[in-house]
């Protein structure tokens, strides 16, 4: 191999390597800016004695969403969601008068919050969450 040769090779394999180092950063600071930037929030209620939330559909960006309930219920309650390759998450379970939440990085597609509380997504505690496709 001539050295005019072997330093195109070197410079070659350089620029290779300085392109998928770049190509790694690049991924790593938008997944780190995903991670820091604050989740999409949207807010339910449930009330009275009904086992049911106050809206039945929820739309909300891809990225973090974070579901947030307050329980004016005397029945206790939490917020839950999982659906679309999404592992189940669950909110912390509330009396009256107190906040559940739960947050969960979502892609386009639709999901299901519901309450975990035994038997209230049986009887109509749920609803779905919609994550429209960018256009």
């Amino acid at each position: 191999m001539t050295a005019g040769r072997g330093r195109a090779t070197a410079l070659a394999l350089t620029v290779t390597a300085a392109v998928g180092v770049a190509a790694i950063a690049g991924a790593a600071t938008a997944a780190k800016q995903t991670a820091t930037k604050p989740p999409a929030k949207r807010a339910l209620s449930a009330s009275g004695t009904a086992l049911a939330f106050n809206k039945k559909s929820l739309k909300a960006p891809r990225g973090r969403v974070q579901l947030v309930l307050t329980n004016r219920s005397d029945i206790e309650h939490d917020v839950s969601i999982r659906g679309n390759g999404l592992k189940a998450k669950y909110g912390k379970t509330v009396g009256k008068g107190g906040v559940s939440r739960v947050t969960a990085a979502v892609k386009p597609g639709r999901y299901t919050y519901f309450c975990s509380v035994g038997g209230h997504e049986a009887a109509g505690m749920k609803g779905t969450l919609t994550i429209p496709r960018p256009r």
